[in-house]
Parts: C-alpha cells; structure tokens; sequence
C-alpha cells in the first residue's frame, strides 16, 4: 500500500492513540476538520494538511511556534527497524502536516511491521502548551 489518504487516516487514528501525545483530542479534531493537501510519494508515509482557520478547531500549539511539536519514535520487527513520527504545526497554530519515515528514511514504509512498546524516544514541545 503506497501513501494515501487513507494511510493518512490510520497514521492520525494511530497518533490520536498514543498516551505520549498529550493534545490527542485537539490533534484528531484538526484531522479530521483539515484537507489533506499533499501524500508525499518518495516512500515515506508523510503529509500536508490544511487546517481552515473559519473550522472552529481549537490550534493544536500556540500560534507563532510553527515547526515541530511532537516526535515518537520506535523500534520495530518483522521487518528490523524503526518507524518515526513528527508532527508539524504552521503558523496560525493549525497543524501543518505529519512525517512519517522508516529508517529515518533510508527505506519505504512497509505496509505491516510490527513496532516494540514502548516507543525509545518521545518529545512534547512547550509551543503545545500542555
């Protein structure tokens, strides 16, 4: 399965998981309100969203703080290696996108693989402001 919208979705279902992310509501919410505006095709599992402003969604960091919020990385098996996530905000505070690489993307995302709990590296940033 090559990147998609609908890989998109499980990628976010799966973030909106994690109890290392503390604005998984917020997250969800912005996913599912945004439009997905760009699946990256180089074998990495990354995407753009846009996020209206008019939505309602409450921002996912505080606006100004655009860049990366949130990192979770693990190891895997089946096949041996490590699947990476980074999640973006813009400007406004709206998410921005959501990187997701294997290998730290020297190779495609497989479709199945197995991930080791728990996750071997986790960042929040402050710009979430939980």
């Amino acid at each position: 399965m090559g990147n998609s919208e609908a890989r998109a979705a499980k990628w976010a279902t799966f973030l909106a998981s994690r109890n290392e992310f503390p604005a998984r509501e917020r997250f969800l919410a912005a996913f599912k309100s945004g439009r997905i505006t760009r699946t990256c095709e180089c074998g990495c599992n990354s995407f753009d969203i846009e996020v209206p402003e008019e939505s309602g969604v409450p921002l996912l960091a505080r606006p100004g703080n655009y860049g990366a919020v949130f990192e979770l990385m693990f190891a895997t098996v089946e096949p041996t290696g490590s699947i990476e996530f980074t999640i973006f905000v813009g400007k406004s505070g709206h998410l921005a996108s959501v990187d997701v690489s294997h290998c730290a993307n020297a190779l495609p995302v497989p479709d199945e693989f197995v991930i080791i709990e728990p996750p071997y590296h986790a960042r929040v940033s402050e710009a979430l402001g939980v």
